[in-house]
């Protein structure tokens, strides 16, 4: 089970990244059986943006929350093409 401390990283982490230009739509989704991680999530891109780009935002977050918080967290993201 997710510590409170993990829970609050994660939940600081989807509301950063909701805000994204580029992002349509996200989900979370399990996790493969063999990948380590704290969430997946699918990431549903606007027509006209690279999984990329939005691949380097979303780093940017994580390392932005990392060096606040003292924790890196380990996302899974799968990512579709608006279609």
């Amino acid at each position: 089970m997710a510590k409170l401390k993990d829970i609050e990283l994660i939940a600081d982490y989807l509301q950063k990244i909701k805000n994204i230009k580029g992002i349509e739509d996200i989900q979370i989704i399990n996790i493969p059986d063999d990948v380590e991680a704290d969430i997946g999530i699918r990431i549903k891109l606007k027509k006209g943006y690279r999984w990329q780009e939005i691949l380097d935002k979303l780093n940017d977050i994580a390392w932005d929350l990392f060096e606040k918080k003292g924790e890196l967290l380990a996302v899974y993201k799968e990512f579709e093409d608006e279609e």
